[in-house]
């Protein structure tokens, strides 16, 4: 594990993580990040508009609809921070492990690590190997996953490997959305020239196609995954009202698309010393995104190209001394260009030009002192600086009607069959009565400049050789940014200091695990993202702070091996999280009617000012529950495995009004596989179901803009299939 920048064994790690391997990874049939959760149980994981991802982690995250917002769960690939939730998929193939690092990570990964961080680490070429493994599944929804790598030797001290993976499924939606059409590849080099010298280089590559995750509407009922575009779910918008149209909704009716592509390249550099391992990782990454969305019940558009480029360098120091150190420096450098970035509310039309760059520059250090052989103590700092600055405009059009009944008051003529799609903000407002609202001003040349300092302390004792004991204290940050509006439109960086007690430990000859943790955290001026209408009365998605928040509770991981052929599993968690200060702003659309959310307003006005404090955040169940159980059953020639896991959660938060239909009530997850195993792994064979129970949940949910209804994103169906692989 290389969860602190060095290699250790998971269980002499003095923090709390969760690491899977690759072969899990692949019996669970993880091939993107929303199913993760699946394997472990203190993320989060939901799908949003388009290609983005929403992670939480133990209630920890925020919403990112676009580049001018920060995930709170760092995402790194090989050691690659990478800046967009948009671009965190298709790297599941190939893998050695997933690390999770469980609270802030804020001396050693720093940016937007304030819940944690996610590790996904490649396997390595092998020297003096060549070896390969393949293989393909078929279930149903036409399901196809297929990978493949090749180990090649370069003479003695180099080796390179091909790997790739190619997944399909038809849409779970019943209007075809909620589908996958995925294609990645990897090339990684391997060289040592020397005893001393190891360069590792990694260049990938994703393509992304399909119609992406689908939307439906909450009261129509989740369980028949209607969509809206289906029959009924158009049947069903037809009668809802438009609240500021004062008629009834139009029905979408356009297809929603992904075309996105996403590369990378990078390389890891270690030079062993005698003052200790310099390690040095240039990394450099681009995304091209064209989507179409009607996740929120309504449309968005968007087209964006991303560049990222980073440079971190570290030097170790090895174990054999008391002292321990760790220094270093990172750098990262992102532009995000956004040509158009429409969103189509039917009575309101937004569009969104701009340029943002962020550059961020950090130092770090860690140092270790072992008081006794079996004592150590830990201090490190970072500190943190990060200029953000945003060109661009924003036009919007907005159409209402406050009479009771006005049924000329039709929708903005606005196309989305058109690339781009016609918009003319300067348009008459026809027969509304409210005037049109145009600005072209935006956000234009702004900059903030945000810095922090962050810290670690931490103790830790073997009571004994396989028993240990920690605790520590850490500090995370996320800087601020900007969001499109005619007012100042900045919000504030976040912050978290946690508290964490836990303990290691294996007994019995190693044949019972027990790691357990207790934890308290305090989450400052959490970043929240929402419609909102500015002082000129123009809805616009914005990102306020909303106070405090505490976080406490415990976790428990076992494993057993009852015998040399039976092994069982659990991962309990307990999580008491409550809104300390909670108040934002949201759309006053229905006259002071209702807020549309399970809290009471302190004031109406354009906006309600909404107060939460008190309430559980989103994606906190209160218990999380992972369950295992592999049995081998030895034959004449190879062995049948059978694996069972069980997820279940309680009741969940999907999305920032409190209202009933964003509950997901308690709910079981249930995984099976059977897989007959030829001697030496060579060829296996096995069957495969998942979501047995065909559990139908809620993933992510909100209201949609203007009516009465809430939209959401749903979890997979039961899956089943066949799968085979081939090792040489």
């Amino acid at each position: 594990m290389t969860a602190q920048r060095r290699s250790e064994s998971l269980q002499r790690a003095a923090l709390a993580v969760s690491a899977v391997s690759g072969d899990a990874l692949a019996t669970a049939g993880i091939t993107r990040p929303t199913d993760l959760g699946t394997v472990v149980p203190v993320l989060q994981i939901a799908p949003a508009a388009g290609p983005y991802t929403l992670f939480y982690l133990r209630g920890v995250g925020n919403f990112n609809g676009n580049a001018l917002s920060d995930p709170a769960i760092a995402f790194n690939f090989d050691g690659v921070y990478v800046g967009r939730p948009s671009a965190t998929t298709g790297f599941f193939y190939d893998i050695d492990r997933i690390e999770v690092l469980k609270g802030p990570q804020g001396t050693l990964y720093g940016r937007n690590a304030t819940g944690g961080a996610i590790n996904v680490i490649t396997t390595k070429p092998r020297l003096n190997e060549t070896s390969g493994a393949a293989s393909v599944e078929y279930g149903n929804y036409n399901a196809v996953n297929v990978d493949a790598a090749l180990n090649l030797p370069l003479g003695q001290n180099a080796a390179l490997r091909a790997a790739g993976t190619f997944v399909r499924h038809d849409g779970y939606m019943r209007d075809g959305t909620d589908d996958q059409n995925d294609l990645s590849g990897r090339l990684s080099l391997r060289w040592e020239p020397s005893a001393a010298v190891s360069v590792n280089i990694v260049a990938d590559a994703f393509r992304q196609r399909g119609k992406g995750q689908g939307g439906t509407p909450v009261a129509l009922g989740i369980d028949g995954r209607p969509g809206y575009l289906s029959d009924e779910g158009k049947a069903f918008v037809a009668t809802q009202p438009n609240l500021l149209l004062g008629q009834s909704m139009t029905p979408l009716s356009q297809t929603p698309f992904l075309h996105n592509n996403f590369w990378g390249v990078s390389a890891t550099v270690d030079w062993r010393t005698a003052l200790g391992t310099f390690t040095v990782i240039p990394a450099y990454r681009e995304g091209s995104l064209n989507f179409r969305s009607d996740v929120p019940g309504f449309y968005i558009w968007q087209r964006e190209r991303d560049y990222q480029g980073s440079l971190e360098a570290r030097l170790t120091s090895d174990d054999a001394r008391p002292l321990r150190y760790l220094l270093g420096g990172f750098y990262y450098r992102e532009t995000n260009r956004i040509p158009f970035y429409y969103i189509y509310q039917q009575a309101n039309v937004n569009l969104v030009q701009y340029r943002q760059d962020d550059e961020n520059a950090a130092a770090f250090g860690r140092l270790t002192y072992a008081v006794t052989p079996s004592i150590r103590l830990t201090a490190g700092a970072r500190y943190t600086s990060e200029v953000k600055r945003l060109d661009g405009t924003l036009a919007g059009n907005v159409r209402a009607c406050v009479l009771a009944s006005c049924p000329d008051a039709d929708p903005l003529s606005f196309s989305l069959a058109l690339d781009p799609p016609n918009f003319n903000p300067a348009a008459g407002a026809g027969t509304v009565t409210l005037p049109v609202f145009v600005d072209n001003s935006g956000a234009s040349g702004r900059r903030a400049h945000f810095d922090r300092a962050t810290f670690r302390l931490g103790a830790d004792w073997d009571v004994t050789d396989r028993n240990l004991l920690y605790a520590s204290y850490e500090s995370g940050f996320k800087s601020g940014g900007f969001f499109f509006t005619s007012d100042e439109g900045v919000y504030r960086p976040e912050t978290i200091s946690a508290f964490t007690l836990g303990s290691k430990n294996r007994f019995w000859g190693q044949r019972i695990q027990i790691n357990a943790e207790l934890f308290y955290w305090i989450y400052r001026n959490q970043q929240i993202s929402h419609l909102v209408n500015d002082s000129a009365g123009q809805a616009i998605f914005a990102t306020q702070n909303v106070g405090r928040a505490t976080y406490k509770g415990a976790e428990i991981d076992a494993r057993a091996r009852l015998a040399t052929n039976t092994e069982l599993s659990a991962d309990i968690q307990y999580l008491d999280a409550r809104y300390s200060t909670f108040v934002y702003d949201a759309p006053n659309t229905n006259g002071g009617v209702s807020n549309g959310t399970g809290c009471p307003s302190l004031a109406v006005s354009t906006n309600y000012t909404i107060d939460c404090s008190g309430f559980r955040p989103p994606y906190a169940p209160e218990w999380t529950i992972n369950l295992g159980g592999q049995q081998t059953i030895p034959l004449q020639r190879g062995d049948l495995v059978a694996d069972v896991h069980a997820h279940w959660q309680s009741t969940t938060l999907t999305g920032l009004e409190f209202v009933r239909d964003e509950y997901q009530k308690a709910y079981w997850l249930v995984d099976a596989q059977l897989t007959y195993r030829a001697p030496g792994d060579r060829f296996t064979l096995g069957v495969y179901g998942r979501n047995l129970f065909d559990a139908t949940t809620i993933a992510n949910s909100g209201p949609t803009a203007f009516t009465i209804y809430t939209s959401a994103a749903l979890n997979p169906p039961r899956t089943y299939g066949v799968r085979a692989s081939v090792k040489f």
